[in-house]
């Protein structure tokens, strides 16, 4: 696939990081010149620096024992350290919080598709060549006589002038199926273009069902960040094309109703953040929430024990779907719906759920309706921190027995004071004393 071109020139590239982190790197390679080792900045900061993008990523790459150099720059400038001896690979953060990572020159060989590598020392050509796409597999020398000389193997910087993504050799999505994802999320960040024959390298791995082999937790980690992405309605139609959902479930469809609200889903959330800008919603689990919509519950189900989500992501993935629906055909009613109803309605629904909520029916193109449930909306926003000013220990002083009605007897309360028919303790107070009543 890719042919050796040996780019090598010095350039100013570093001079376009922030002032602390290249003063942190013109320190190291000068520690690295005291070690006699040649020392690198590499991946995805050596692409966004020619792209003239932000990255706050600092990962490097030594041609030696990496792991001890790390824990030299470590006890120079007072750095915590994380080590991953089995990835000859080391994680340093300083005292200000930044982070850098530090690595072996190596490479890696897979005992199967999709397995995490087996990694032994290399020279940089050889690490450099590991990685997943041309672009991605260049590095800027930090030792101070060849400081931000750009060293381009394989042609990296002529495939960023010609805007594609191409993998380095022919097995590079079966050795890594993530990669198949990563091509995707890249195409759609940067607006390139898969090569063709990285295409057709792509397109190969997922007939041969090669993602299948990847376990829940590393699948969801690429979904989630497919989501994650600015564009995530462009990422998610591109996915959809590929027909790659079916790895998730295979009667994982793409649906209209899902498409429609992944589609209004960047309105909701503008919306939303207008009025509530302390609520922070999780972009990813939404638009996974919005692909699941129309799913039967045992696909949906299925979906969730396939890429391992916790409790908490499996609970707002469930609620997308006919919760959803529900709440809008009750909310759409002519009839007003009280505030305590509407609370009701709405108590068990995350952020997420009400985002989408509001992307279903900004989708449904029904102003009356959509006005109506932004008031909705808002009036629970409002309404949802209302406590009663009694709690259980009031009502035993009150005379009434430990045991079920307590639940019953603060919702009513609650109720009423959501209602604003009750604004006062002492209302409370008369409330529950007639409701003791009214039960004795």
């Amino acid at each position: 696939m890719c042919t050796m071109r040996n780019q090598v020139r010095q350039t100013a590239l570093l001079t376009r990081l922030p002032p602390r982190q290249l003063h942190l790197l013109r320190q190291v390679g000068l520690l690295a010149d005291e070690r006699g080792l040649s020392v690198y900045l590499v991946g995805g900061v050596v692409r966004d620096l020619l792209l003239k993008r932000k990255n706050g990523d600092l990962d490097l790459t030594v041609e030696g024992d990496g792991i001890a150099f790390a824990r030299l720059v470590a006890d120079r400038y007072g750095a915590g350290l994380v080590v991953f001896e089995r990835f000859a690979t080391a994680q340093l953060i300083f005292q200000d919080g930044l982070k850098m990572d530090i690595a072996t020159t190596r490479r890696e060989s897979y005992a199967q598709s999709g397995a995490l590598p087996d990694v032994e020392p290399a020279s940089l050509q050889e690490d450099l060549y590991r990685r997943d796409f041309t672009i991605n597999a260049m590095a800027i020398q930090l030792n101070d006589a060849q400081f931000g000389r750009l060293i381009d193997f394989y042609g990296g910087e002529l495939d960023l002038l010609a805007r594609r993504i191409r993998v380095l050799h022919e097995g590079s999505f079966q050795d890594d199926p993530t990669r198949i994802f990563r091509a995707i999320r890249f195409e759609q960040r940067f607006g390139f273009l898969l090569e063709r024959g990285t295409g057709r390298l792509l397109a190969q791995a997922a007939s041969a069902n090669l993602i299948q082999q990847l376990s829940g937790p590393r699948l969801r980690n690429e979904i989630l960040l497919l989501f994650a992405e600015r564009d995530p309605v462009r990422t998610i139609a591109r996915v959809a094309r590929l027909e790659l959902f079916r790895f998730l479930h295979r009667r994982l469809y793409y649906r209209k109703n899902a498409e429609r609200a992944v589609i209004a889903i960047p309105k909701a959330l503008a919306w939303w953040a207008s009025r509530f800008p302390g609520s922070v919603i999780d972009r990813p689990i939404l638009y996974l929430m919005a692909l699941a919509m129309g799913s039967s519950p045992l696909v949906v189900a299925a979906m969730i024990r396939r890429l391992a989500l916790s409790r908490e992501q499996a609970k707002n993935v469930t609620v997308g779907g006919s919760r959803i629906d529900r709440a809008l055909k009750r909310l759409a009613d002519t009839k007003p719906m009280r505030p305590s109803q509407v609370y009701r309605l709405l108590v068990d629904f995350s952020d997420e759920a009400l985002v989408l909520l509001l992307a279903r029916q900004i989708a449904m193109q029904h102003i009356v309706r959509l006005r109506l449930l932004k008031r909705y909306l808002a009036a629970y926003m409002k309404n949802r921190s209302i406590k009663t000013a009694l709690t259980g220990l009031d009502l035993q002083s009150m005379g009434l027995k430990p045991g079920p009605q307590y639940k019953s007897v603060l919702g009513k309360l609650l109720d009423e004071c959501l209602d604003g028919t009750i604004t006062t303790e002492m209302e409370e107070r008369a409330f529950v004393q007639k409701l003791i009543g009214l039960a004795d």
